[in-house]
């Protein structure tokens, strides 16, 4: 009896032993003969931890154990190849990589691994999608009408992609893979879904992967992150009031392109939409173009524009400002981030906006599409 548990004993020692261990292999098509790097994606920096060289076909083999048997992200990286994985303790991994395609590969073995292929697929085919709307929005031969129809199917696609990154996150937030998530973008884009209100999605997947993974190093960053996150919010308590609690908006005074300066102020008594943005968004022409319809249909009736650019270039914001036939107030003090107006308004992401009321009161922050449509007409009866 003393022997027989003695066994049991062992093979729960070296099962625990051995639980930290993974397994990974495959092949990396078009990788013949070359090296395969293993990267460890630690919260603070990406280190290499092994390399392989590939067979004349391209497959490869890798060991691994898990730092505190944690699942724990890893990239393969062979030539222009780059997979991202997340691994668990124990698991055996077969990844097959397909050239030309984005993000094409295919793995077997880690479900958490997977995740991180859902989400890649949604940012990168959503990227494929809004570059080849943009390359058919540039072709110069489109009419009008055809070219406004490419710029409204760039924003609502842009906002699809961005639903869908939003709902995986909710669905998954119990897993890793939604950390990873949360810090991943569409190119050049800056915030996760709608900028101050997105720390309600860091929150919700701390709390549950904390139920999950309480001990993950990747938990503590993102903790970390939302700590910093809640004292900015704090600093800026007495301006969200007034995003909250209608409230006069702050004084802004700028120069147009010819040097002609310009009050906020003195636009009393109309509604205006003050917009902050750069010409280095890439969606700024399509949202340029959902404010021109905007401000055709209601300039007449007392509705303005004045709009902030928070650039450093002022030929490059010229020329786009010309390029895009402007129709309301353009500005700018080309000092960027570091410009007061930007400061006082506390914007750390664009494109931005404020509606303010006949009054100059802040009745509304960041409203687009239908939603600022009925809200400048309420504001306009």
């Amino acid at each position: 009896m003393k022997k027989y548990c003695l066994i049991i004993a062992i093979a729960a020692l070296l099962a625990g032993c051995n639980g930290g261990k993974v397994k990974i292999s495959g092949n990396f098509a078009g990788c013949d003969s070359l090296n395969v790097y293993l990267e460890q994606m630690n919260p603070m920096r990406t280190v290499i931890i092994d390399t392989a060289l590939t067979n004349n076909k391209g497959f490869f083999k890798f060991k691994a154990s898990l730092p505190k048997n944690q699942p724990t992200l890893y990239n393969l990286r062979c030539k222009n190849e780059n997979i991202t994985l997340l691994l668990k303790p124990g698991e055996k991994v077969e990844i097959y990589s397909i050239p030309g395609m984005i993000n094409g590969y295919t793995i077997k073995g880690s479900e958490e691994s997977q995740l991180i292929k859902e989400v890649k697929d949604i940012l990168g085919g959503g990227a494929a999608r809004l570059d080849s709307i943009m390359n058919a929005y540039s072709i110069d031969a489109l009419d009008e009408s055809t070219r406004k129809a490419a710029g409204q199917n760039y924003v609502n696609t842009y906002y699809d992609i961005k639903k869908q990154h939003l709902q995986f996150i909710i669905d998954n937030s119990s897993s890793l893979a939604a950390v990873y998530a949360l810090y991943q973008r569409l190119p050049n884009d800056e915030v996760l879904f709608n900028g101050d209100s997105d720390i309600v999605y860091y929150r919700m997947v701390a709390d549950s992967v904390a139920k999950n993974y309480p001990s993950s190093p990747y938990l503590a960053s993102l903790k970390a992150d939302i700590a910093r996150s809640e004292q900015s919010m704090e600093l800026l308590n007495s301006l969200s009031e007034k995003m909250n609690n209608p409230a006069n908006s702050p004084e802004v005074e700028m120069a147009d392109m010819y040097g002609k300066m310009h009050k906020l102020s003195d636009l009393q008594g109309k509604v205006v939409l003050l917009d902050f943005w750069s010409i280095e968004n890439q969606s700024n022409p399509y949202v340029n173009a959902d404010l021109k319809a905007l401000y055709e249909k209601y300039a007449e009736k007392g509705f303005e524009i004045y709009q902030v650019s928070v650039d450093s270039s002022k030929p490059a914001w010229v020329a786009t400002v010309q390029a895009q036939q402007l129709p309301w107030i353009s500005v700018c003090d080309f000092r960027g981030g570091n410009s007061s107006t930007v400061r006082n308004y506390s914007v750390t992401s664009v494109p931005a906006n404020f509606l303010l009321d006949k009054e100059g009161n802040i009745v509304k922050k960041n409203i687009y599409g239908e939603d600022l449509d009925k809200e400048v007409a309420r504001l306009l009866r």
